[in-house]
């Protein structure tokens, strides 16, 4: 869209389309199936990994976002559907457009909340760097404070092989769990993961934190299984 509002033409371009479809079986507000559809120039792992990732809201300003990876965002439900497209990686100079029903966001505004938190909980957690130099084909297991009323503690275990688009994954066992009592944050999580895998073959997790000003404590679990994968050689 131009400076005068005008929509614009930035040709046809052949992009990564990534699709979720969350289904409710116990939200805040979701009363229907949310379909979540998300556009990039390229292949981006995060989001594969992820249903729904905040940052992907901001796209959504007026003044547009200068990624000229992101292509656009497409929210599906009850009925209705909203659209934000952004040109910056075509045509510089222009402005996001906006197509649909921009109520969807009130719908679903405080599940989309929800959603994230839980995923973060299930598999975007900071310690797996921890367990990036180590390793996990053996037992092993670690613990950290600062003394001031943050710490974690996680252990691996090798468990078997797993076969994924025709190929044998060896697989890990693995347990985690973080406490923030300054910030009243506690989050745990257990599954299978392996070291040749960007993702979780399975993975459970629990996000809790408690509001300082009312002393209510929300949970929120999340859960993954990977079922198969496609996988293709990519020539460098």
């Amino acid at each position: 869209m131009d400076m005068q509002g005008n929509r614009v033409d930035a040709g046809e371009h052949e992009v990564y389309a990534y699709k979720t479809v969350v289904t409710p079986v116990k939200a805040a507000g979701l009363e229907d199936t949310l379909t979540v559809t998300v556009w990039y120039v390229s292949n981006e792992s995060r989001a594969f990994l992820y249903p729904w990732d905040v940052m992907w809201l901001s796209y959504a300003s007026p003044t547009g976002t200068t990624s000229d990876v992101f292509v656009g965002i497409k929210l599906e439900y009850g009925g209705k559907s909203f659209t934000v497209t952004n040109p910056n990686p075509f045509q510089s100079g222009l402005f996001p457009y906006f197509e649909g029903d921009q109520e969807v966001f009130n719908d679903i505004n405080e599940d989309l909340g929800y959603l994230y938190m839980g995923w973060v909980a299930v598999i975007n957690l900071g310690l797996w760097y921890e367990w990036s130099d180590v390793n996990v084909l053996v037992p092993q297991s670690g613990a950290w404070t600062d003394m001031e009323g943050h710490s974690y503690e996680w252990s691996t275990s090798p468990d078997g092989s797993a076969t994924y688009g025709g190929h044998s994954f060896k697989l890990v066992d693995f347990s985690w769990k973080y406490e923030g009592t300054v910030e009243g944050v506690q989050l745990q999580g257990k599954g299978k993961f392996s070291p040749d895998l960007p993702l979780a073959v399975e993975s459970e997790g629990h996000y809790a934190y408690k509001d300082s000003s009312t002393g209510e404590t929300t949970v929120i679990y999340g859960y993954i299984k990977l079922e198969d994968l496609k996988l293709e050689k990519v020539n460098p």
